[in-house]
């Protein structure tokens, strides 16, 4: 058995007591000041995650806003140059399509469209003087305007009218054949007409319609003439107005959405404000524009009317929550906000790639169900056939609403509002009549925002419920569509009386 020297044991408890009174010691506090300095990093480490997150969230928020100042120019994605495979050899070798001559040539005008026919003839040979023989006729079309001064003469049209009256000796009155008009001169019928056209439709402004009138028709108006037309214009119209109002209201499923409106207004009540409501019927081109009402939900429930089986088509603002019987939420709004989430310049990393997973998730999802929604309406399915593709597709939904570490605070925004209303973006199951976005409604404020890039809006409420009316009615009668005979349409809705 080995045993140590006495002189060696004491030099080894020399060794411990020294490491228990003097090296102890100092690792002890060496480790407690490791310790501490670790907290503090993670805490800074959290810090700065933390940071990095509100960054990544302003940076986000500042390029929405920058897309509404400004727009969003999509940039074009430039392909890798590499080394040309096979493929792609043969897909350059195909030669592309060529646009075909008669694409650039004007489309021959119709009979009852030409106005004048002129006729040259050629008898004898311009060199030698012999009468030429085996005539042929080649058929030309010119199309051009009569001169200006002939057009501003025919265009604008004074009619001077003569009001008889005449004095009853019995009864002691005067009698007139005719209302007189409290001014000599008054603007008639068609020029009324063409200010509501040139101002809502064409969406021009008061100085681009003065000039426009008196350019072209030497018709010269001022600023305030063109506010009493269109005053005078709204009250003519309120009767339709008032039919689309009833129709709407009774009409089972519509689209809904709004926009910004700035208008000013005096002592505003609770549902006048800054915006502008839009609802539009699902088959049909009745359409009600509410410009100068408040976002509140009083103003969703007055431009709904009846609740009794209403469906509404809508994006996922609050204002229409439990507002219908039966909601379709609009699958492109969360489509577009996954896009512009996957392409953007603002995330890097984990975050960047799970955006872009989820955004083909989605995307492939919506094509799915939007095919469905076509298969549906033609009746193929069975009723079991059904649900089982609606399991499929809700199971695949559902794989793009949990949360990860990584996801941007957008990000766990747009998962946490589908997974609340999921349901509500499969009400095509049970009614396939619905489309899967809302751009009817979209559309019909794209003309609104093109108008107050221009206007700015309105200067007072009054202004504003003007225009509801003049949108409301010309929306309904298809007055924006290019194909619309927008003056015959427009007059039929002026002599609307209710009752008739």
């Amino acid at each position: 058995m080995f045993k140590l020297k006495e002189k060696e044991i004491r030099k080894r408890l020399q060794k411990l007591n020294n490491y228990e009174k003097i090296i102890y010691p100092q690792l002890k506090a060496r480790s407690k000041k490791l310790r501490e300095e670790n907290k503090k990093l993670k805490e800074q480490l959290k810090e700065k995650e933390a940071d990095k997150k509100l960054i990544e969230k302003l940076q986000l928020e500042l390029e929405e806003l920058r897309e509404l100042k400004f727009g969003k120019k999509r940039e074009k994605k430039i392909k890798a140059k590499t080394l040309p495979n096979k493929e792609e050899e043969r897909k350059e070798s195909k030669p592309k399509k060529e646009r075909p001559k008669e694409s650039y040539k004007r489309g021959l005008p119709k009979k009852e469209e030409i106005t004048e026919k002129v006729r040259i003839e050629i008898k004898k040979c311009p060199e030698c003087g012999e009468e030429l023989k085996e005539k042929k006729e080649h058929e030309h079309y010119r199309e051009d305007l009569k001169s200006v001064e002939k057009l501003l003469k025919e265009a604008k049209k004074i009619v001077k009218t003569i009001i008889e009256s005449g004095k009853c000796k019995k009864c002691k009155k005067r009698y007139y054949g005719g209302i007189i008009p409290s001014q000599k001169v008054t603007i008639g019928t068609n020029v009324r007409i063409m200010v509501v056209y040139m101002i809502i439709v064409q969406g021009q402004s008061y100085k681009e319609t003065q000039r426009g009138l008196e350019q072209q028709y030497g018709i010269k108006i001022s600023s305030g003439e063109i506010t009493k037309i269109l005053e005078g214009e709204q009250n003519i119209l309120m009767p339709y107005y008032n039919k689309i109002l009833e129709e709407l209201e009774t009409e089972k499923s519509a689209h809904y959405d709004e926009t910004s409106w700035k208008t000013k207004s005096r002592g505003k009540t609770i549902s006048e404000g800054n915006y502008c409501w839009v609802k539009t019927g699902i088959e049909n081109k009745k359409t009600i524009i509410w410009l100068g009402r408040s976002r509140g939900k009083r103003v969703a429930e007055e431009l709904r009317g009846i609740k009794k089986g209403s469906i509404g088509i809508s994006d996922d603002y609050g204002s229409y929550r439990d507002l219908f019987e039966t909601h379709q939420l609009c699958w492109a709004h969360p489509h577009r906000k996954l896009r512009d989430l996957s392409e953007s310049n603002n995330l890097q990393g984990k975050a960047k790639k799970i955006c872009q997973k989820m955004y083909k998730v989605f995307a492939k999802v919506y094509k799915k169900s939007e095919k469905a929604r076509e298969i549906i309406k033609t009746g193929k399915w069975t009723e079991e056939k059904k649900i089982k593709e609606r399991i499929k597709l809700e199971n695949l939904f559902n794989t793009i609403l949990k949360t990860t570490e990584n996801d941007p605070e957008k990000l766990v925004r747009i998962r946490k509002s589908l997974s609340e209303r999921k349901a509500r973006y499969f009400t095509f199951f049970e009614y396939p009549d619905l489309p899967l976005d809302n751009n009817k409604a979209e559309r019909t404020l794209r003309k609104i925002v093109l108008k107050r890039k221009k206007s700015f809006g309105c200067k007072s409420q009054k202004g504003a419920n003007i225009l509801s009316v003049l949108y409301s009615v010309i929306f309904s009668i298809g007055g924006f569509d290019s194909d619309n005979a927008f003056f015959d349409k427009y007059k039929e809705a002026s002599s609307f009386e209710k009752g008739l």
